[in-house]
C-alpha cells in the first residue's frame, strides 16, 4: 500500500535528521510540496491522501540529494529574500538569510531618488530588495559572472522590478558619469580564504561557486579593492556597506577609517555576529586625480 502524504513527510524528515540536515521537518515538507507541485499548506490539507507513484519517485531523488547536503534552494529552484521570491540559478551564489541584514541597511540608507550600486550582485537579491522597498532613482548592479548577470536580470523580470544589471569586474561597468554621485555603494563580495571555504557548512562547499566565496589567500583581496575605489564613487556623505567575514570585520572597519571614510560602524547579523561594515563619505569628497586640491 502506498504511503500517505503525511507518512511520506514524516519519513522524509527522519531521513534528513539522520543525515544531519539542520531543519529536517521544514525541509521535508518543502520537498514533499515540490514533488507534488503543491504549497506547504496544501501538503497539510492532503496529508491523508496516498502519495502518487510519480511524486514518490521525485521525492526519493530530492531526498537523496538533500541528504547529501545539496542546498534546499537549489532543489526547489527558488528562495525567499525579504519580500521577494527569487529563482536560484546554477553556478550563482544562493542568497543567505544573513544577507537580508545587508539589504536592510542599504534600504535604510537610500535617499529618495538616490543612486545605488550593488557590486557582485549574484542573483540580484540586494539590488532588487532596494528597488522594491526604497525609492531610488537608479539601482545599478554589477557582476563578473555572466551566469550571475543572467540570473539577476531574470529575477528582475520575475519580480517586476527595474535594475540596470551589467557584466564586469567590480565597478568597471559603472559609467564614469556616476563618479562621486553614488548615494549607496553596497556589496556582498567574496571574503573567504580557501581554507575557510573548505571548513564551511556542507551546503556552502557543495552548492555555491568557489569564485563567489573565495577572495584569495587573506580573504581581504576583493574588499580592499572596493575600499580603494569607494571614495572616487561615493557622493558626499554617501554610504558604503560591505558584508564581511566576522573574523575580519574589525580589520575592514579599520581599513575604511584609514582611507578617510567616516562614521564607521559594525552591524550584527541574525546570529549576533559582526558581519556588515558601514561607513560614510565625508561631507566633501576628496578630489580625484588631476583635480585642484
Amino acid at each position: 500500500m502506498s504511503a500517505t502524504v503525511g507518512q511520506a513527510r514524516a519519513e522524509a524528515a527522519a531521513r534528513l535528521a539522520a543525515a544531519g540536515v539542520p531543519t529536517p521537518e521544514v525541509d521535508a515538507e518543502l520537498l514533499v510540496a515540490h514533488a507534488l507541485g503543491l504549497t506547504r499548506p496544501q501538503v497539510r490539507l492532503h496529508r491523508a491522501e496516498a502519495l502518487p507513484e510519480p511524486a514518490a519517485q521525485r521525492l526519493a531523488a530530492l531526498l537523496a540529494r538533500r541528504a547529501a547536503r545539496e542546498p534546499l534552494q537549489r532543489l526547489v529552484g527558488e528562495t525567499g529574500f525579504r519580500r521577494l521570491t527569487l529563482t536560484v540559478a546554477d553556478d550563482v551564489l544562493v542568497p543567505r538569510p544573513e544577507t537580508e541584514v545587508l539589504a536592510e541597511h542599504a534600504i535604510a540608507a537610500t535617499p529618495p531618488g538616490g543612486i545605488v550600486v550593488d557590486v557582485g550582485t549574484g542573483s540580484g537579491a540586494v539590488a532588487l530588495a532596494v528597488a522594491d522597498e526604497a525609492r531610488p532613482g537608479l539601482v545599478l548592479a554589477t557582476d563578473a559572472s555572466a551566469a550571475a548577470v543572467a540570473a539577476a536580470r531574470a529575477n528582475a523580470r520575475r519580480c517586476g522590478l527595474w535594475v540596470d544589471v551589467r557584466h564586469g569586474d567590480l565597478l568597471t561597468p559603472v559609467p564614469d558619469g556616476l563618479r562621486r554621485r553614488v548615494a549607496v555603494l553596497v556589496s556582498n563580495p567574496p571574503y573567504l580564504t580557501e581554507a575557510e571555504r573548505r571548513a564551511a557548512e556542507t551546503e556552502v562547499t557543495r552548492g555555491d561557486p568557489a569564485e563567489a566565496l573565495v577572495a584569495g589567500p587573506t580573504g581581504h583581496e576583493v574588499t580592499d579593492r572596493l575600499l580603494a575605489a569607494a571614495r572616487d564613487w561615493l557622493a558626499p556623505q554617501g554610504h558604503l556597506l560591505l558584508e564581511v567575514a566576522q573574523p575580519r570585520a574589525e580589520a575592514v572597519a579599520a581599513r575604511a577609517e584609514a582611507i578617510g571614510l567616516r562614521a564607521v560602524r559594525l552591524h550584527a547579523d541574525l546570529a549576533g555576529r559582526a558581519r556588515v561594515v558601514a561607513a560614510r563619505q565625508p561631507p566633501r569628497a576628496h578630489p580625484a586625480a588631476g583635480d585642484a586640491a
